[in-house]
C-alpha cells in the first residue's frame, strides 16, 4: 500500500515523533538531576541591610541547612539536596533587577527567593512572573496586593495589606481612649518610599474615621541620618500617641531621639524595626511597652525549637515577627515542591493557592494570595514582642504607660 505523503501528515508525524523523543528527555532530565538550585539578590549592603539581615537572610540559609541535613527536598521519591547562588543587590532596585536577570538566564535556578522590602519587591515581580517563578514575600506590605495578584498570579504575601496595619492600630488606640489611658492627640511620621507612604495613609484614614486629632504630620526621605529635629517637632505638640511608619534604621534614630529628648508619649509606636533582636539589645528594658506593626506568640515547641536552631547556625536570635514567617513560607515551597515531585513552578503555584501548609507558626494558608492570622500589631512586654492584635490565638492585653519611664 503507497502511503501519500502530505504536509500536513509530516508535520503531524514530525510532531509525535519530537514529542516521543522528548517525553523521555523528560524523564531523564528529573532522573539525571542532582539539586535543586535555589538563588537570591537581596540586601547584603546599603540602608535595606538591617532588615534583610535580621528577617529574611538567616532564614533562607538556615531552611537551605535544615533542608540539606534532613538529605535534601523529597522530588518524585528522591532527595536532592539545594544548591544556592546568592547575590547583593546593595539595596538598589536597578541592581536587584540585573542580579535577578542573571540568576535566571545565567544561573539558570530552578527556585528564586525575594528581596527585602515592599518597593524591591515590587521592582522584580514582573521577573519572577514571567518565569513562573513561585514569590512567596514576606517583606511585601501593600494596598495594591488583591490587584497584583490578578496580574502576577504567582504571587503570595506572609504579611497583610497595609491598610489592615493602619486600621489595626487604630483600633488599639480607639480601644485605650475609651478606657480612659490616653487622649485624643497623635502624631503620624514616615519614610517616605512606597511601605510608609502607604501605612501612613492607611492610618491618617483610620485615624480620621475615629475622630482621632494629628497635630503634626511629617515625612522625612530614606536613608535620612538625623530624625531629632522629627521628634523635636512632634514632641511640642504634646501628643498622646506617636506613629511612626519607618524602616529599621530610621526607628532605631527615632527611638534614640526620643529617649535622649525625654519624649514619653503614653503610646510609642514604630517600624519595621522593632521587632528585631537587637532593639532590645540595644535599648533594654527601656522599651517595655513600646508598639509596633507584627508580633508573634512565642509559646509552641515548633518556635522554641526553631528558635534554637537560628541561634545555634547564625549566632543571633530571630525577630519576632518576619523570621518564624519566612521560614514558614518557605517550609510551604518545600511542600509544595514535594507535592507535586518536579521542577514544574506553574504546577507548583497552584499547590500553593489551594493547601494548608504545616509549619513552626502553625497551619498555613493563602486566602487570595496572603497569608491568614497574621499578627497586626506587636507590644514589647517582658522581653517578648507579643502580638496585641488581632484578637486570635495567644494575644496579650495591651498595656499603656508612658515610654521610658519604669
Amino acid at each position: 500500500m503507497t502511503v501519500r505523503i502530505t504536509r500536513r501528515n509530516f508535520v503531524r508525524t514530525a510532531g509525535a515523533v519530537a514529542a516521543m523523543a522528548a517525553a523521555p528527555a523528560v524523564v531523564r532530565a528529573q532522573a539525571e538531576r542532582k539539586s535543586i538550585k535555589v538563588g537570591w539578590a537581596i540586601s547584603k549592603t546599603g540602608p535595606f541591610t538591617g532588615g534583610a539581615n535580621a528577617s529574611q537572610i538567616p532564614n533562607y540559609r538556615l531552611w537551605v541547612d535544615d533542608v540539606n541535613k534532613a538529605g535534601g527536598i523529597n522530588m518524585g521519591g528522591k532527595k536532592l539536596p539545594i544548591e544556592v547562588v546568592e547575590y547583593d543587590d546593595r539595596s538598589q532596585s536597578e541592581e536587584l533587577v540585573r542580579a535577578v536577570d542573571r540568576l535566571v538566564s545565567q544561573d539558570k535556578v530552578d527556585f528564586l527567593l525575594p528581596p527585602w522590602g515592599t518597593g524591591m519587591n515590587m521592582a522584580v515581580a514582573p521577573a519572577f512572573h514571567r518565569g513562573n517563578f513561585p514569590m512567596i514575600a514576606p517583606s511585601f506590605i501593600t494596598d495594591r496586593m488583591p490587584e497584583l495578584v490578578k496580574r502576577w498570579d504567582n504571587i503570595f504575601s506572609l504579611l497583610q495589606p497595609a491598610t489592615p496595619y493602619g486600621e489595626a492600630i487604630v483600633g488599639v488606640l480607639k480601644d485605650l481612649r475609651t478606657a480612659g489611658k490616653i487622649g485624643n492627640k497623635v502624631a503620624v511620621v514616615n519614610v517616605t518610599d512606597q511601605f510608609g507612604l502607604e501605612l501612613s495613609k492607611a492610618a491618617r484614614a483610620a485615624l480620621a474615621k475615629e475622630k482621632f486629632e494629628i497635630v503634626y504630620d511629617a515625612g522625612y526621605p530614606i536613608a535620612t541620618q538625623d530624625l531629632t529635629p522629627i521628634i523635636a517637632a512632634a514632641q511640642q505638640k504634646n501628643p498622646d500617641v506617636f506613629l511612626a511608619f519607618s524602616y529599621p534604621p530610621d526607628t532605631f534614630a527615632l527611638t534614640d531621639a526620643a529617649r535622649v529628648r525625654g519624649f514619653n508619649p503614653k503610646v510609642f509606636y514604630a517600624g519595621v524595626g522593632t521587632a528585631l533582636a537587637i532593639y532590645p539589645a540595644k535599648f533594654g528594658d527601656a522599651i517595655e511597652g513600646v508598639m509596633g506593626p507584627g508580633g508573634w506568640n512565642p509559646h509552641s515547641q515548633a518556635i522554641t525549637d526553631y528558635t534554637a536552631r537560628h541561634k545555634a547556625l547564625t549566632g543571633t536570635l530571630p525577630d519576632h515577627w518576619v523570621s518564624a514567617l519566612c521560614y514558614s513560607g518557605l517550609q510551604a515551597l518545600q511542600q509544595s515542591i514535594e507535592k507535586v515531585g518536579k521542577v514544574d513552578r506553574p504546577a507548583i503555584i497552584k499547590v500553593l493557592n489551594s493547601t494548608t501548609f504545616d509549619t513552626i507558626t502553625g497551619p498555613l494558608t493563602f486566602k487570595n494570595h496572603i497569608m491568614t492570622g497574621s499578627w497586626l500589631v506587636g507590644q514589647w512586654q517582658g522581653g517578648v514582642f507579643h502580638g496585641v492584635a488581632p484578637n486570635q490565638e495567644g494575644v496579650k492585653p495591651v498595656i499603656a504607660k508612658p515610654v521610658w519611664k519604669a
